[in-house]
């Protein structure tokens, strides 16, 4: 271990000891301070054979520290981030640097909420603004300016924001985009509570924002030749508008057990890199319906998003960064191990799909519920392209660059398939109450090339078995068995993991991966894992050793690509 691989354990030790003596909320008076603290850290060991390929630095982590101030209404916070050194999958996104990058300063009353510095806000399902923070996947689009929050009356909510969106570690000032929206919502329920005593919900919101980015004469490209490369400019600066606006009107209504929302959203004509600069506009509607009663439950959803990729600037194409909306994912997400390669990620530019799901228990005490009943649950979902037809300018220029691009049928799907899900899951807890078998299968179709770049389609069959067993209060016992059947991509996989936990304190885990199916000899590799964490008061430590295979990581359809990796790692987070 070299020098500067020793100075990052030990800054990663002492921010780790400065908060670990700090187990309870500091209180001065009617101020109070509390935060904070995490650290993720890994030592990487080489391993050619999965394509771990070797680092400059085998000591890597990510840490970060959250202070915060509040006395009555006013608060106050800031919170340090450390990742001049980080993880591999975090330095590939290009997330590299240290610093304050979140501060900010509120005063909130029952009236009004006044925010000064970095915020997260969301409108409606976030079809028009969403920043939020996700670690998990080195998202962080905070705002960086101000926000209003005000409600006049019982029930009536207004928010205006004005920000510039956070770009990693790259520094605001010289920055020439920003932010800009407000957002009303008016909750009958709370305006009349007749209406919700007799069982009835209702609210309906509309929200606006506004993006600005200045033109600049020697950037506007666009990628259209056969090789990927950089041809001529397609539209001159002073046509590309420095203001786009994106709105969205939205509604809630139920009764008793049943509950409809919907959203559409609106965007005007937004010429950018991942669009082929078109002045097309964008649009989405997301719509939602449930219903429920003792014992069963359906639920129904349905999404479009057509050219809806909004972004503070026009180049950027990576990831989720500096996208100031999200499209929401309405397929049902899944922890297995072994479909987590193929989770669906939302496409804003072209997709239009459903999702259905029910659920229904069998009756408690019946010859096949059981004592305790049995949970049975069945979704499908299917999602493809929208219907694209290009428009005559764009077939004369042999480009869509600088033109309409394209006309779509609002309703109609796209030739190519992008995700099907035919899934069944049956939970059921036995007589004698200390075991609990959770039974799975699911029929997955994944379109390779649209969603990760890869040729062909991805067609499996997954069966996956849960089995837990409470030996005394605080000792449990957990297998988790898995089987992934397919002919294509990687071939066949079977997972198996025990987990034994003491409660609270300690929870050990061995599990294993493998890909026996793989077309390559050399390629039918182990992915072993061994964990075990400890969990004391708010400290949470965990260490793991083991591999982990190329792929992606996917948190509600938002996904990242992640590097293969072997070796040692170690996790603390803490709170005080």
């Amino acid at each position: 271990m070299n020098f500067k691989s020793i100075q990052r354990v030990l800054l990663a030790a002492f921010l780790f000891l400065c908060c670990w003596g700090a187990n309870a909320q500091h209180q001065f008076g009617n101020s109070r301070v509390s935060g904070d603290f995490g650290f993720n850290g890994m030592y990487y060991i080489p391993d050619s054979l999965i394509g771990a390929e070797p680092v400059d630095s085998k000591v890597r982590g990510n840490a970060f520290l959250n202070l915060l101030y509040t006395n009555g209404g006013f608060s106050a916070g800031a919170r340090y981030e450390f990742y001049m050194f980080p993880l591999i999958d975090f330095e590939k996104i290009g997330y590299r640097g240290q610093g304050i990058k979140y501060f900010f300063a509120d005063y909130t009353n029952k009236f009004i909420s006044v925010t000064a510095g970095n915020f997260y806000e969301q409108f409606g399902n976030g079809l028009t603004l969403r920043a939020y923070e996700d670690r998990q996947l080195g998202i962080d689009n905070s705002l960086l300016g101000a926000r209003v929050k005000a409600t006049p009356y019982k029930g009536i909510y207004l928010k205006g924001v004005w920000g510039i969106e956070r770009d990693n570690f790259e520094p605001y000032l010289g920055r020439q985009d920003y932010v800009r929206g407000a957002d009303v919502e008016f909750s009958f329920g709370e305006m009349f509570p007749k209406i919700q005593e007799k069982g009835f919900t209702a609210r309906v919101g509309a929200s606006f924002v506004s993006k600005f980015e200045k033109s600049k004469d020697d950037l506007y490209f666009t990628v259209n030749d056969s090789a990927g490369g950089i041809s001529e400019a397609c539209i001159p600066a002073d046509k590309l508008p420095e203001n786009v606006a994106n709105w969205a009107v939205r509604g809630t209504f139920g009764y008793e057990g049943f509950r409809f929302d919907a959203e559409y959203a609106r965007k005007m004509n937004d010429p950018n890199i991942s669009n082929g600069f078109i002045y097309k506009p964008g649009e989405a509607l997301f719509m939602s319906a449930t219903y429920a009663m003792k014992g069963f439950g359906i639920a129904a959803s349905f999404i479009r998003a057509d050219n809806m990729e909004y972004r503070s600037q026009r180049w950027m194409n990576l990831n989720s960064e500096l996208m100031i909306n999200c499209i929401p994912a309405i397929n049902r997400q899944y922890s297995y191990q072994l479909i987590g390669d193929y989770s669906y990620a939302s496409q804003p530019n072209s997709q239009i799909g459903a999702q259905l799901q029910v659920n229904y228990q069998i009756p408690k005490k019946s010859a096949l519920g059981g004592k305790y009943g049995t949970d049975i649950t069945f979704n499908y979902s299917r999602f493809h392209n929208t219907d694209q037809v290009p428009v005559q300018e764009a077939i004369d220029n042999g480009s869509p660059c600088g033109t309409m691009g394209y006309t779509s049928s609002f309703f109609k799907f796209g030739p190519d398939l992008l995700y099907q899900d035919i899934g069944l899951e049956i939970s059921h807890r036995f007589n004698d109450k200390r075991w609990k078998w959770i039974l799975a299968y699911n029929y997955i179709t994944y379109n390779l090339e649209i969603l990760q770049g890869h040729a062909g389609m991805m067609r499996g069959h997954l069966v996956a078995s849960d089995l837990s067993y409470k030996i005394t209060p605080k000792h449990a016992l957990r297998l988790e068995l898995q089987h992934l059947y397919t002919k294509d991509d990687e071939g066949s996989c079977a997972y198996a993991m025990l987990e034994y936990s003491f409660s609270p304190s300690w929870f050990v885990s061995i599990g294993d991966e493998w890909n026996y199916g793989n077309p390559i000899e050399s390629h039918k590799i182990h992915y072993y894992n061994i964990s075990c964490a400890y969990v004391w008061n708010t400290t949470r430590i965990a260490v793991n050793f083991g591999k982990t295979k190329e792929g992606i990581l996917c948190v509600g359809g938002v996904c990242r690509a992640v590097p293969a990796s072997f070796g040692c790692g170690l996790s603390v987070t803490t709170s005080f």
